[in-house]
């Protein structure tokens, strides 16, 4: 049903992708983060990297407060929105080993997306000056009436956006780019890509790596984890991710980083190619 091939140049492919976001999916001691440090050298002025575990000691030095669990999910999620929003690649660096867990992230880049396409559809159809408004009265509406809260972010954002360029508009001597930068930009977001990057590692390897990593000392000063136990756990919970579940692309890595797995979905335009990893 899907194209399953041997693929070369997961760096290559990330380094020449426009906005999009890179899920990293795998047990504690995988290697996720060595490999986004390794995909953020290939575009640094593009890309930018969410990580779960840095909010966490940035907020209270690796001592997990679970009270404090919604204030950890807001920095990461505002992260990731006003990362898209504003043309970055944007890496989910976190384990992600659940469906549940990554179609929180799914969900939201539709979202994202499916707002942008409202505004392209608004843009063919209203004179320019005419779709600022629009834009500026729909985004205020839906932050006002926005019942849930989760996507005041998104649509705060997409008011920025166009406010941004409303005054680029208005002054053309200090802002020289044409009308279609708003258009461009939507575009881009509109077309946002879902890739996720499996990392299929033996839960050994990776009770290994954790239990000789330094920073180990620095988590220890919050909390003594038995990250064996922890990383058998979540061994259990371990849900390999599916194409099905909102992805255009899912590589898979092992732990030599030697050869990569690409699954693509079947309505992608992208061709699949044959080549050797690394």
């Amino acid at each position: 049903m899907y194209k399953n091939t041997i693929h070369k140049g997961l760096e290559t492919d990330f380094k020449n992708a426009p906005t999009g976001i890179w899920i990293l999916i795998g047990l504690v001691g995988a290697g996720k983060t060595t490999f986004a440090q390794k995909l953020w050298t290939t575009d640094p002025t593009g890309t930018i990297r969410s990580s779960l575990d840095e909010i966490i000691q940035m907020m209270s030095f690796y001592n997990y407060e679970p009270r404090m669990n919604n204030f950890y999910a807001g920095v990461e999620r505002s992260t990731i929105v006003d990362g898209l929003i504003n043309g970055y690649k944007v890496i989910v660096d976190r384990t992600n080993i659940t469906k549940k867990t990554r179609n929180l992230f799914i969900v939201l880049i539709k979202k994202i997306k499916e707002i942008a396409n409202e505004y392209l559809l608004l843009l063919d159809t209203q004179k320019e000056s005419t779709f600022i408004e629009q834009c500026e009265r729909n985004l205020i509406e839906n932050i006002l009436i926005e019942e849930s809260r989760k996507n005041i972010t998104i649509y705060s954002l997409y008011l920025k956006l166009v406010r941004d360029w409303k005054v680029k508009k208005i002054e053309p001597i200090l802002f020289t780019q044409n009308s279609s930068t708003i258009r461009n930009k939507l575009k881009d977001i509109a077309q946002t890509e879902i890739v996720g990057i499996f990392f299929d590692v033996p839960e050994e390897i990776c009770i290994q790596r954790r239990l000789g990593d330094p920073l180990n000392i620095v988590r220890d000063r919050g909390q003594k984890i038995n990250w064996k136990a922890v990383i058998k756990k979540m061994k259990k919970q371990l849900e390999q991710p599916e194409i099905n579940e909102g992805f255009d692309r899912i590589y898979r890595v092992n732990q030599n980083g030697s050869e990569s797995n690409v699954l693509y979905h079947p309505k992608t335009k992208l061709k699949p190619i044959i080549l050797n990893y690394l």
